[in-house]
């Protein structure tokens, strides 16, 4: 992984050296703690590229970049890729096996694109964020991979495009306006918006290359077009439940085995959901082949600090660390810790999901750990709960099977009286297929009156101004609808993958790791959204498929838990969230133009909010937000 910036300069002025300079002092951040982390920039006329050595998906072979090829004479390239697809990308290409051993992840995309040209992103499967300059089309081709796993962002304006994979390397630019987006700001501080945006930023003028797109910029045009959708999915069709199950564990095997090719030090997450542990369970497998060791790291806190020793997630966890002779490290959040993160600029570093996992960042830069597996992106496909797949059953007129899955989930155990599985069948049918199939206008009109998000602290008039803005940001609510597929793409397709994954992209880099995500794999995503729905569903269990497909990898225990809880980590995190916020909110109002944020916020209800908290709840966590966005507003206004 490296940090890559540039510039384009449409009017035809050359690109100095001085012109990159500030943008190349924030991409020297990314690097290891300790390194020399260097950059370099190639000029040409109107044309300059930089980028940081980091380098933590090279095993042997470091790129020196740009790079261009004989075979693609006229084409430059500058990437922050991991391709995972090499072997069939060398026979599609024919690259020469003399060759394969050295060629470079950017060489293969500058091979694919001479190749194919812009349909070359959607023959890459891996991580992936690269600028291609055409000499002879005078054009900047920039591609990034279908779920945005590297970060890119970019400036578009009639005289010039600049582009970099850390937002404040933009900000560094002079070319680049600085503009507060008030309208994200507005869907930011109603909390039940902000999820969604996955085109633009905090910054009126920067805006994200979206996942699965591409961006063509010449000095007359730019035009941004999507290469990968529900439509490239193709239906997986095999003859049994075991053949589905044995794919899928296939698949699990090779997307962990392309992410764990380096020499450094790797690390994964552990809560002892069946997520994490099939990632770490199979990582020690194929580690322990190469006489390496897996560290461990999970969000809770040290069985130590908890009031319930047994029956939370630590049991788990240390039952799968027994099994394959690991160590598990824990987090010890503080009340100093809350108030560090959200006392950042996240318009400038993001920080969303980091407030435990900057603890975790710094354990792992003290293991010397380099390269972190997460199970992010698993609820959404691969270990879903089949969410849609009863209601399409009623559509389908299936009701026999319908009926036996609904029977099956209420009968959990041979001790449950049959009144209490009447409730049980009845509550069902009404939550997961009478609901789902509420017209989405009748949905909306609910929701609006019997809405489950927290209070928002919003001025009322910053909200009117911005109200229409907010409800275009809005899109469709991802409640349950009727199709286990139709379900899936909504959350892969929401952008709130992308938004957590770019900012442990960013903050990760800066502390010298390198996330991967084994979950998201593009292969396993496709067989997923193309297999039956009911392999999702079966015999009263959801995240069957996954279930069956880990069989002998995971004790039972965790293979067959119902429940996702994190009890002691919620235990641990609800007391130093209420305690820290007095501290959040005393801080603020010590900044000189703290008043001036009247403008965006209800500052005498957000402060009784403050006195009035008492337990951890969705409402204190977008307490802590709206303080966050309070301190940022704190630096914007004039």
């Amino acid at each position: 992984m490296r940090g890559i910036f540039g510039i384009f300069h449409k009017n035809g002025q050359p690109v100095t050296p001085e012109t990159l300079g500030a943008m190349r002092a924030i991409i020297k951040l990314w690097g290891p703690t300790g390194t020399r982390t260097h950059c370099t920039e190639e000029i040409g006329e109107e044309i300059g590229f930089g980028y940081s050595l980091c380098d933590l998906d090279s095993t042997s072979n470091p790129e020196r970049l740009p790079i261009t090829h004989p075979q693609a004479l006229g084409l430059f390239i500058i990437a922050d890729a991991r391709i995972d697809n090499r072997e069939e990308l060398y026979e599609i290409l024919k690259i020469p096996v003399s060759e394969r051993r050295t060629l470079t992840d950017s060489h293969l995309i500058l091979l694919g694109y001479a190749k194919w040209q812009k349909a070359c992103v959607g023959q890459l499967v891996g991580a992936f964020a690269f600028v291609i300059w055409d000499q002879q089309r005078k054009e900047l081709f920039c591609g990034r991979d279908h779920m945005g796993l590297r970060p890119f962002f970019y400036y578009d304006a009639p005289g010039c495009f600049v582009f970099a994979s850390d937002i404040e390397a933009m900000l560094a630019c002079s070319s680049v306006p600085q503009k507060l987006n008030e309208p994200l700001l507005a869907a930011h501080l109603q909390e039940d918006t902000y999820f969604a945006e996955k085109h633009q930023t905090f910054h009126a003028n920067i805006f994200k290359l979206p996942p699965a797109h591409h961006l063509s910029v010449t000095k007359e045009t730019s035009r941004l077009c999507r290469y990968w959708s529900l439509d490239n999915i193709r239906d997986v069709r095999l003859p049994s439940n075991e053949a589905y199950a044995e794919q899928l564990r296939d698949l699990l095997f090779q997307a962990v085995e392309c992410r764990i090719q380096t020499n450094l030090p790797i690390g994964a997450h552990l809560s002892g959901g069946l997520d994490s542990s099939t990632i770490v369970a199979i990582a020690s497998q194929l580690l322990q082949h190469q006489d390496k060791t897996l560290k461990a790291y999970s969000w809770s806190p040290h069985p130590s600090r908890t009031n319930k020793p047994a029956g939370n997630e630590h049991d788990l966890i240390q039952t799968l660390c027994r099994q394959y002779a690991i160590d598990c490290n824990y987090i010890d959040l503080s009340v100093e810790d809350v108030v560090r993160t959200y006392r950042r600029d996240f318009t400038r570093v993001p920080y969303e999901m980091m407030l435990r996992e900057e603890l975790v960042l710094q354990q792992a830069s003290q293991d010397h750990v380099h390269v972190m597996l997460s199970g992010w992106g698993g609820d959404e496909t691969v270990t879903g709960h089949g969410w849609g797949c009863l209601s399409s059953q009623f559509l389908q007129g299936r009701w026999q099977q319908l009926h036996h899955e609904l029977c099956a989930f209420t009968k959990t155990s041979d001790n449950i009286s049959q009144v209490r599985q009447t409730a049980r069948y009845a509550r069902l049918f009404y939550e997961k297929v009478l609901i789902p199939l509420i017209p989405e206008p009748i949905a909306v009109m609910l929701a609006g009156r019997y809405s489950r998000y927290p209070e928002s602290w919003i001025n009322s008039q910053f909200a009117d101004e911005h109200r229409e803005a907010v409800r275009r940001l809005r899109g469709v609510a991802l409640r349950e609808r009727p199709g286990v597929q139709q379900m899936q793409w909504r959350w892969l397709d929401n952008g709130h993958i992308t938004k957590r994954i770019e900012s442990w992209a960013i903050n990760g880099a800066r502390q010298g790791v390198s996330y991967r995500y084994p979950l998201l794999d593009r292969r396993i995503l496709e067989f997923c959204l193309g297999v039956p729905p009911e392999q999702f569903v079966q015999n009263g269990w959801t995240r069957s498929l996954m279930r069956r497909a880990v069989g002998g990898l995971l004790p039972q225990e965790i293979r067959w838990n119902r429940s996702k809880a994190e009890q002691a980590a919620f235990d641990v995190i609800g007391q130093v969230m209420v305690a820290a916020l007095p501290e959040l909110l005393e801080q603020l109002q010590t900044e000189p133009r703290f008043h001036a944020v009247a403008q965006y916020l209800d500052l005498k209800r957000l402060t009784e909010a403050v006195d009035q908290a008492t337990g951890f709840e969705r409402g204190t966590e977008a307490l802590a937000i709206t303080l966050a966005c309070a301190n940022v507003c704190t630096k914007v206004v004039a």
